[in-house]
């Protein structure tokens, strides 16, 4: 497979006809045409379905378009790379890092980082397992530190995963809320009571709910952590979160979380993710270490209840 009917290929699927394709990429549509036909005859079999409306992937179109976009991804970003290198510019390296992460973690593996390499730019992003999954399978991202829970792990076969510590979670509410009575009717509460959670873990809370206390959730808000950080406590709401937010200064006596005993959940895993088969470059790795010692040496400043380092084997 060669680059040029590679990216015939994707402004094929882009646009949806040869036409449309060979005008984004300024070519004539005779080689957009002979760019994908001589990548079908490579592979063995035809990747559209031509209609009267224009070109529509088949089943083996869409199994090629994820890898396909992933060698457009790597040889712009080569060219990038050789640019950015012959014209003096800044490299940079993209990293994608949970929110449940403390901050003063962060900071201080980005001051020992900067240390050693001042002239590196770093591009920050935030969000769930859900959000960073396809940024790495297309090399939009070159590291991501992310929070899973166990129903995620399926589709994990094309990453490396390093797990770095464990946290509990579980249902957490205002510390007033009735729900924390010992004597409360979970079920009742469960079924009547608004509930936060995040979109990724929508169906886990509602698969649990019904497995756990045979109920189904009347009001469920959605939003991202930062919906729920900010809405949780604020109003008679239950919501599923990661119990380490309690330890936290500005939640102290504000929040409750019901024993695990009476509301079992799996715990949640914070790892390092990448690519299998590409090797991580000496600037994301020396962040993936940076991070990790900064977490152990907060983690050994003070007990924590509710997070535990990942020993690795």
């Amino acid at each position: 497979m060669k680059i040029r009917q590679i990216k015939a290929f994707l402004a094929v699927v882009r646009t949806g006809g040869v036409r449309r394709a060979a005008n984004e990429l300024c070519l004539t549509q005779s080689t957009i045409a002979k760019s994908v036909s001589q990548l079908e005859q490579e592979l063995g079999c035809p990747l559209f379905e031509r209609t009267a409306l224009g070109l529509r992937l088949n089943a083996a179109g869409r199994s090629l378009l994820p890898y396909a976009e992933t060698i457009a991804a790597n040889a712009d970003q080569a060219a990038a790379a050789v640019s950015a290198a012959a014209s003096g510019e800044l490299e940079q390296l993209r990293i994608s890092i949970t929110p449940t992460l403390p901050p003063e973690i962060l900071a201080s593996a980005v001051d020992r980082f900067r240390a050693r390499y001042p002239k590196i730019k770093l591009l920050f992003t935030s969000g769930f397992f859900s959000d960073c999954l396809p940024k790495l399978l297309t090399d939009k991202i070159d590291l991501s530190l992310v929070m899973t829970g166990r129903h995620q792990h399926e589709a994990l076969a094309s990453l490396v995963e390093e797990p770095l510590f464990e946290v509990d979670q579980g249902i957490v509410a205002d510390a007033s809320h009735p729900i924390f009575s010992p004597d409360a009717d979970l079920s009742q509460f469960f079924s009547t009571c608004q509930w936060l959670s995040t979109v990724q873990d929508e169906g886990f809370l509602r698969d649990r709910l019904r497995e756990i206390a045979g109920v189904e959730p009347q009001g469920l808000t959605l939003c991202d952590f930062y919906g729920v950080d900010a809405l949780c406590g604020r109003y008679d709401a239950l919501s599923l979160s990661p119990l380490s937010m309690l330890e936290e200064a500005r939640y102290e006596n504000r929040l409750g979380a019901l024993p695990l005993e009476r509301f079992p959940l799996p715990p949640l895993t914070v790892s390092f993710f990448y690519r299998k088969a590409v090797e991580l470059s000496p600037q994301a790795d020396y962040m993936r270490l940076s991070i990790k010692e900064a977490f152990e040496a907060w983690h050994r400043l003070k007990p924590r209840r509710y997070v535990r380092l990942v020993a690795h084997t």
